[in-house]
């Protein structure tokens, strides 16, 4: 397992666990994003916000909330 902002540019990755309070789970929730969610890393930048490709739809996620994220990568 490794946080979200590790993962490069065109990798796939499943979530396994979010670490934080009920505003980031709800905030992922309401995007479509959660435990056991396949996505795939359109743009990390390094720093700032990371943008994540999931079922056809981008989305962007700040750096602080991608570091509680945390990833396993598929291949």
């Amino acid at each position: 397992m490794i946080p979200l902002t590790f993962v490069n540019p065109g990798e796939k990755f499943k979530i396994i666990n979010i670490y934080g309070g009920r505003g980031i789970m709800r905030r992922l929730f309401e995007m479509g994003v959660g435990p056991d969610s396949i996505c795939r890393v359109i743009s990390n930048p390094g720093r700032g916000p990371i943008v994540i490709e999931k079922d056809g739809m981008r989305i962007g996620i700040g750096y602080g909330m991608a570091k509680r994220i945390f990833v396993k990568i598929l291949k």
